[in-house]
């Protein structure tokens, strides 16, 4: 099969298959078989049974299929974050959210994983990954902003972004070889930013009080 060539038109009988989920997970699939640049949107319509257009209808470049769904994750976050508790300190907030938030995510696709290391190994998707973590540090940063009345973009809300985007990150990676993952991700993930989040809330209430 040429995978340049255009997508068959579909045969007779054949079920017209086009939901966005569907050629999300083909198109993962390939992306992990063949490799990101390998892959070509021809080959991804032609294996989800759909055209060219059908994909185009949902992303407008090939690495929106696998941002994609880190971009809603990080828009999540920024909702769970909003809704929290105003009662709970800062970083018990974060940490919660963080975990459920993942959750979330991998209820959504049993391919988030997979997705996430093709993220973090695909090098034509690690030059964009730079920005999308920044997002996604920058919602924790704005939550402690806003919560501690310092500036967004200041050493104290940047650097609390930062470390637990590090913290998330570094656990996310340490199950790469768990493309399906277990119920034990989730307790690990909470396990391991509880003693960071006690840091950081300790010096987010030493900067309120010089303040």
């Amino acid at each position: 099969m040429d995978p340049t060539a255009p997508p068959r038109r579909r045969t007779p009988g054949r079920p017209a298959v086009s939901s966005r989920e569907h050629i999300e997970r083909v198109a993962i699939r390939l992306f992990r078989e063949h490799g990101y640049a390998a892959t070509t949107i021809p080959m991804i319509a032609e294996a989800a049974g759909v055209s060219r257009t059908s994909v185009f209808r949902y992303w407008g470049t090939k690495p929106e299929i696998v941002w994609g769904a880190f971009d809603v994750h990080t828009q999540r976050l920024a909702r769970l974050l909003d809704a929290a508790d105003a009662a709970r300190p800062t970083m018990c907030a974060v940490r919660e959210c963080v975990v459920e938030n993942l959750g979330r995510s991998i209820e959504d696709s049993g391919q988030w994983m997979e997705r996430f290391a093709l993220l973090d190994s695909a090098p034509e998707l690690r030059s964009e990954g730079s920005a999308h973590w920044l997002g996604w540090a920058a919602v924790v940063a704005a939550f402690v902003a806003r919560r501690h009345g310092v500036p967004e973009g200041g050493v104290v809300a940047q650097s609390v972004g930062g470390a637990v985007q590090a913290a998330f990150l570094a656990v996310l990676r340490g199950w790469l070889t768990e493309p399906r993952p277990s119920a034990a991700l989730l307790p690990e993930l909470d396990r391991e930013l509880a003693p960071l989040c006690d840091v950081l809330e300790s010096w987010l209430d030493s900067t309120r009080r010089e303040g």
